[in-house]
């Protein structure tokens, strides 16, 4: 396991973000979670949610947040990458996707 980045929490260290091979495909991640810098990255651009509010849904704590958001902003490349990537795969099982039918 790769660490980038520094460390802290509440022992006053600053969170780490971590990518390994084999969880969420090897894309940045908060360490000891399965949060990837992108889901949090994308819910503070785009779905205008406070670190707050993206810490208290995922139960992490918001210096976590700040620290993926952080390696976002310093990372915008691949968050471009990673945000093809998603988009690819999305296309990709479209046809394979189960919708509901809808009742009248």
């Amino acid at each position: 396991m790769a660490g980038t980045g520094s460390q802290s929490s509440s022992d006053g260290t600053m969170p780490e973000i971590v990518t390994t091979d084999d969880v969420l495909g090897g894309n940045p991640r908060i360490e000891g979670h399965r949060i990837g810098v992108y889901h949090v990255y994308q819910r503070y651009v785009e779905g205008d949610d406070t670190p707050e509010d993206i810490a208290t849904s995922y139960d992490i704590s918001v210096a976590e947040v700040h620290a993926a958001l952080a390696y976002a902003f310093s990372h915008p490349e691949e968050m471009r990458t990673i945000e093809a990537q998603n988009q690819s795969m999305y296309e990709e099982n479209a046809p394979n996707r189960l919708v509901p039918d809808e009742t009248t």
